[in-house]
Parts: structure tokens; sequence; C-alpha cells
């Protein structure tokens, strides 16, 4: 049954009707956005799929691929040493390339895990390829409450320059202000991710988080 749904699933969003109607409701969000060209740092795919929904160029690296939670927290307080170093590729467990950046003085060394790309030198072209687009006056970062990152941790951004921060999380969080409690579907392949689709195209997260009104504002609150 679930094989079934899925089939159905991925044949309805190649259909031409569910383009039209996905087409109809980007364009209002198109609509009511104000910034234009901004960054958006984030743990795991959501950015992209943001920037796609408006229909902006990627002006961030970290596209189609994903970080542990406490990874990119480092990553975001270390961005500049991070962007100066090389990708290491490793072999790991995962079928698709994953890369460290190496640490040094204190800075953690972190694991990027490209699920998107077919090969390292794919992966790489695309990493330097955006690194320079980053806006740093217009940076927004997104990440969630997962792989055991903590409150300490999660304040720790307070220290980073930036327009706006989200967390995205299934439980409130309220020593964080800028939490955005989203309820999981528990029936969606990674139901934490909130990036799953309704019948007409709108994913999870669209339905509690204004998105638009946080890259407008770099509040979370409307």
């Amino acid at each position: 049954m679930k094989k079934t749904i899925v089939k159905l699933m991925k044949w309805w969003t190649h259909c031409r009707l569910f383009k039209l109607i996905d087409s109809r409701i980007s364009m209002r969000f198109q609509k009511r956005l104000s910034n234009d060209r901004f960054t958006i740092l984030s743990s795991n795919c959501i950015g992209g799929v943001i920037y796609h929904r408006l229909g902006k160029q990627f002006l961030s690296p970290t596209i189609n691929m994903w970080f542990r939670q406490p990874d990119f927290v480092s990553f975001c307080l270390h961005l500049d040493y991070y962007l100066q170093q090389k990708l290491s590729f490793y072999r790991g467990e995962e079928s698709y390339p994953t890369a460290e950046l190496r640490g040094s003085d204190g800075i953690p060394t972190i694991r990027l895990y490209f699920n998107h790309a077919k090969t390292e030198e794919e992966a790489e072209e695309a990493w330097e390829k955006r690194k320079p687009r980053i806006v740093p006056e217009n940076l927004f970062i997104i990440l969630y409450k997962l792989d055991g990152v903590t409150v300490e941790q999660l304040k720790q951004l307070e220290t980073v320059p930036c327009r706006g921060k989200v967390l995205l999380s299934a439980v409130p969080v309220p020593e964080i202000p800028w939490t955005v409690v989203i309820q999981p579907n528990r029936k969606a392949p990674n139901p934490y991710s909130f990036l799953d689709r309704n019948l007409f195209g709108i994913r999870r997260y669209e339905k509690y988080f204004d998105f638009v009104h946080w890259l407008n504002t770099g509040s979370v609150s409307a």
C-alpha cells in the first residue's frame, strides 16, 4: 500500500496540473518577497528548496547537502575559517560523497554530506562555485533541533552576525526565542526534515514557518 502511494505521488508531482498548481503557489510567495540578494546557510536541503520556491539564485554553498547539527553550528561560528579550507573527501558508510573540513587551534573538524551529488568532483565543483556568492550583510541561518545539539550550542549562534536565524523543532525550545515548532509527519521518510509535501505541493514547514516574512524582516513571528 505504501509503495502504491509513493508511486501515485511520484506520478502526480510530474503531472502538468500539479506543476501548474505549484507554480501558482510559488508566485504567491514571490510576490510577498521584498528582500532580494540573500544568503541562506542551512543544515539540510531546506535552503535550496526555499531558493527554488522563490525563484532566486543559490547564493550559498550549503545547497543539496547536509550537516549534523553540532557541526553546522561550528560551521556558522567559524564561517570565514571553514570557507578557506579545502574539502577532504573520505569513504564513509553513505552511498554519496562525504567530506571533512579540517579544524585547527580549537576549531573542530566537521563533516559534510553531499547526498545529491553523484561524484566527489561534482560535489566539490558546486561547493567551490557557490562559496564566493555569499552575501555577508544579508545572511540567514536555518537549523534543526536534532542530532543531540544542545541549547548551549544553539545560544552560541547569538554571536554570529546575520539578518535572521531560525531553529525548526518538533518540540518547544523556550530558551531559544527564534524557534519555530513544527508538527512532524511521522509517515514521511524523514519526518523531522519537514520537507514532505501535501497533494497541492505545500511542504510541511511552509504551514508553520512564514519564511518570506522571515527573509523580509529577520523575525520568525509575523
